[in-house]
């Protein structure tokens, strides 16, 4: 699932509203034209049916081969494990990523298990670093808005047109794109930047 939204750069609304007829295998194409949102409605929270947030976000994004292979080990893992769609919620059904209660997969959850993932590789690697006597190399927070946001930077990294970009993202305004790469792109020079200075662990007095 990170593997798709990272690749396709899909909002994590898109990614838990993609059923099995979204995905033309054959063709290495994800077709993008709607979204699931979880909300209070008239009967409690749950999940509805929506529409994109623009209609720049109805698109038809290409394959890499990771998100291809992605797709067919999803395939793969929710026959061996029975992870079978089970509900229809507007007209949507047969829901790729699901609970084992063959429920949609919620935000939170998702966002859960990221947070999960970085907090175990920053403890395994601040006992590492400590063995070592180093400095940890750990990671920041992750969510699946932040995981978007990096594969949009990754597409301008590889210098892919910026009206592409704008497509793939599913933005009507193309500056909205363009500030992303640019705010994470800043972000990561600033980090490296600030990496190379040798500050003192106390401030010097003032003569």
């Amino acid at each position: 699932m990170m593997q798709i939204m990272f690749g396709a750069c899909l909002r994590i609304s898109e990614t838990i509203g993609l059923t099995w007829s979204d995905v033309d295998m054959k063709n290495r194409e994800i077709h993008v034209n709607g979204q699931l949102v979880y909300y209070e409605g008239e009967e409690g929270y749950c999940f509805h049916d929506s529409e994109t947030k623009t209609d720049a976000g109805i698109r038809t994004i290409p394959m890499t081969q990771t998100v291809y292979d992605a797709f067919r080990k999803q395939k793969e893992l929710n026959l061996m494990l029975g992870l079978q769609s089970n509900v229809e919620i507007g007209k949507r059904s047969g829901f790729i990523f699901n609970t084992k209660h063959g429920r949609p997969i919620m935000p939170a959850g998702v966002n859960s298990f990221l947070k999960n993932i970085v907090n175990a590789y920053n403890k395994r690697e601040t006992i590492l670093a400590e063995n070592e006597n180093r400095e940890p190399e750990l990671m920041p927070h992750i969510s699946a808005h932040i995981l978007r946001h990096t594969g949009c930077t990754r597409l301008g990294e590889n210098n892919v047109n910026p009206k592409v970009m704008q497509y793939v993202m599913g933005h009507s305004d193309a500056k909205i794109t363009m500030n992303i790469y640019n705010h994470i792109a800043e972000m990561a020079h600033v980090e490296n930047e600030m990496s190379k200075m040798n500050l003192p662990e106390t401030v010097p007095a003032v003569v």
